[in-house]
């Protein structure tokens, strides 16, 4: 979840993971050369031990040749016997101790790298996840700070609305008040992101009826659709219930319809059709429309937090770009599946969530 989420602390966290591999690789390293080196000067010398006694048993045999055969052996013909050389064991130890010397300095340096590495890296996340908090608490602040004046300015245009009934007033009270309404929508995005963000969004679960969440989500963007000329399908059985929070499948819906309007109104698009059908133990519904579009390699990407397609859908849409990313995080939350898929930009989008399903009440 983290990768999708957030690619770049995913790779922090990764590249800091590897770093622990490597230096306990390297540790590793640096004791089984160690112990390897040390095996071999003991197996060396119980090799001289045994050629010394063998030398000792066969003497009388090959006195001439052996000493040029076995010059780590010190021969005496005289009492016909045959000793390791003190040179040959000091030799051993010295080379056993050089690999050993080596492998420790070059080890050693490797180690000092790799835990300045992981030093700086888990500063740098430290730093990362404190910046990110305090990011998550100007947003929340700033949501609050921001819904008051608001919710004030809206109750102020409906007020004034009431009490005129000049076609250009009621015109420009109704512009305020669509204003309004989508600020408003901005700032609950927001605070939907916090909430997710800090894990405190929670579930209530019951058995609802799909249809009727649909088009209560499909009403409330009803007059916005309609500007633009744009039609809203809600082709849902009534016998289709999900297992599901109440909140959280209205918030998935209408967010997936308001995209859909969004795409339509960018890409002339004039339809949103609203689906299900019931596979097994689960729900599938999709949300399509014949708007705007996107490249079939951008199908993951348009969940991500603050991702929007093209510079052109950034001058020519409204919107924050948190809707998707809140729809997603809602319906993994959910223990729910979605996916997204089109056939180019200009051919329109859809959007799969794969729900639990649940009996009518």
């Amino acid at each position: 979840m983290i990768l999708k989420r957030d690619p770049t602390k995913a790779l922090q966290i990764g590249f800091l993971a590897l770093l622990v591999v490597c230096t306990a690789q390297v540790a590793w390293w640096i004791a089984d050369q160690a112990t390897l080196a040390r095996s071999d000067r003991d197996r060396v010398e119980a090799l001289y031990e045994a050629d010394a006694l063998a030398v000792t048993a066969t003497f009388a045999q090959a006195t001439q040749r052996l000493p040029a055969l076995m010059p780590h052996l010190e021969i005496d013909p005289v009492a016909g016997t045959a000793s390791v050389r003190e040179d040959a064991i000091d030799a051993l130890a010295q080379s056993a101790a050089s690999r050993i010397n080596r492998y420790t300095w070059e080890g050693g340096f490797f180690l000092l790298v790799l835990l300045g590495g992981m030093g700086v890296l888990t500063r740098t996340l430290r730093h990362d996840a404190d910046l990110r908090r305090r990011q998550q608490n100007f947003l929340a602040a700033v949501s609050h700070e921001f819904k008051s004046p608001l919710a004030s300015m809206r109750l102020s245009a409906e007020t004034l609305m009431m009490r005129a009934h000049d076609p250009d007033t009621q015109r420009l009270g109704q512009r305020l008040l669509d204003d309004g309404e989508r600020l408003l929508r901005m700032v609950d995005n927001l605070l939907d992101t916090t909430r997710l963000e800090e894990g405190k969004h929670e579930l209530k679960t019951e058995s609802l009826s799909l249809r009727s969440v649909a088009e209560a989500s499909a009403t409330e963007l009803h007059e916005r659709a309609l500007l633009g000329g744009i039609g809203i399908h809600v082709l849902v059985a009534d016998d289709v219930h999900v297992h599901a929070d109440h909140t959280t499948l209205e918030t998935v819906l209408r967010n997936l319809m308001d995209n859909a309007i969004k795409a339509c109104a960018a890409g002339s698009g004039e339809n949103v059709w609203v689906s299900a059908e019931r596979i097994g133990e689960f729900v599938e519904f999709t949300v399509k429309d014949d708007g705007l579009g996107f490249p079939p390699e951008d199908a993951a990407m348009i969940f991500e937090k603050f991702y929007r397609l093209g510079d052109e859908l950034r001058r020519s849409t409204p919107g924050t770009g948190l809707g998707l990313y809140i729809v997603r995080r809602l319906v993994e939350l959910s223990g729910a599946r979605i996916t997204a898929t089109s056939a180019g930009p200009g051919k329109g989008a859809t959007i799969t969530v794969t729900w639990p399903a649940a009996e009518a009440a």
